[in-house]
């Protein structure tokens, strides 16, 4: 008997849902030259497909993260998903005013069983782009007040 085996295009093709991208500030408005707080959330994904008539589980776990700001930088790849307010372990700060998008990159590993059997490592990574989540990045000046 032939086992199906899974390729990381078999992975790709059957897909796996994109991470949520946070921002802190939240508000979708930020000053330039503060640190913008950046945090993915993704989990592991289990999917069950029948490939020749043989039930095979697909469990796709994240194992990196990159942030393109929408100004040029990059932030990543990490494996770091970020933490929240105060932690601030994944950043971006903005020098310019301006409109831009964030979007997240995550990278999947993944692996399969056939029909129960012992997971098998699959070759390669799958990257799925969150949707762009728009920031103004806006000027302040200080006043200084008696």
């Amino acid at each position: 008997m032939i086992l199906p085996t899974v390729t990381i295009e078999d992975v790709r093709r059957i897909g796996l849902p994109p991470a949520t991208a946070t921002l802190q500030p939240d508000s979708g408005q930020v000053a330039i030259n503060l640190a913008v707080n950046l945090m993915a959330t993704a989990g592991q994904v289990t999917r069950t497909v029948d490939i020749l008539g043989f039930p095979v589980t697909i469990r796709a776990t994240p194992v990196t993260y990159r942030w393109t700001c929408g100004d040029g930088a990059v932030v990543g790849p990490t494996s770091d998903p970020g933490a929240p307010w105060p932690a601030l372990t994944v950043t971006h700060t903005y020098r310019q005013p301006g409109n831009y998008e964030i979007t997240l990159t995550t990278a999947y590993t993944a692996e399969y069983s056939v029909a129960g059997l012992g997971f098998q490592p699959i070759a390669g990574t799958v990257a799925i782009d969150s949707p762009a989540t728009p920031v103004t990045a806006l000027a302040g000046t200080t006043v200084l007040t008696p």
